[in-house]
């Protein structure tokens, strides 16, 4: 079962540029028929060395699941001509666990003072975890034991971050505007 996209998240992936039917399809897969609430298409283009590498990341609401949904460009080898991949997450809105926001104020600049240089949006389900290790020691330089490692192990599932600066005011608006959504959606769950 397929679901055809509201002509706002067409529109979206189509002025975001980056394989738009196919970002498109492969959201229609994973909607099944649900009503879309919201939306948030991010493009992002980074610098390797050379290469210029190209990634999309799509953010849907329905009223019981969030969609993550990644395309990333495949580097061509001898062997393969250059992909794209599509990797679509469904995630039940009651396995979201946490959602956060960070907000980046520009108090010195010209911006309009009290408005949002940056925001990240942040989201947790449980999904992935990030585990940061460093060699454990005693404290004494001298000491040449091997203490192991110490670390934390932290939920990193999604964090989106959005720039006045490189994206656009509207851009940082309408990622407000997703979260203001998404915290309504998860907070129906408990009503």
């Amino acid at each position: 079962m397929t679901t055809a996209l509201p002509a706002s998240l067409t529109a979206d992936l189509e002025t975001a540029g980056y394989f738009p039917q196919t970002a498109g399809g492969s959201l229609a897969l994973s909607l099944r028929g649900a009503p879309v609430l919201g939306h948030l298409v991010r493009p992002e283009t980074t610098f390797d060395g050379p290469e210029v590498r190209r990634h999309l990341t799509v953010l849907v609401l329905t009223p019981r699941h969030l969609l993550v949904s990644h395309l990333d460009d495949d580097p061509a080898d001898d062997l393969n001509p250059s992909q794209v991949i599509a990797t679509t997450e469904r995630i039940r809105l009651s396995r979201v666990t946490g959602t956060g926001l960070s907000q980046v104020f520009d108090t010195e600049g010209t911006r309009v003072r009290g408005s949002e240089a940056e925001v990240t949006l942040g989201i947790t389900w449980g999904g992935t975890r990030r585990v940061d290790l460093e060699r454990a020691d005693c404290g004494d330089p001298s000491c040449q034991v091997d203490h192991g490692l110490s670390g934390t192990v932290a939920p990193s599932d999604l964090a989106l971050r959005v720039s006045a600066l490189a994206d656009g005011e509207a851009a940082v608006q309408e990622a407000l505007a997703f979260h203001g959504l998404l915290l309504d959606a998860v907070d129906a769950l408990d009503s």
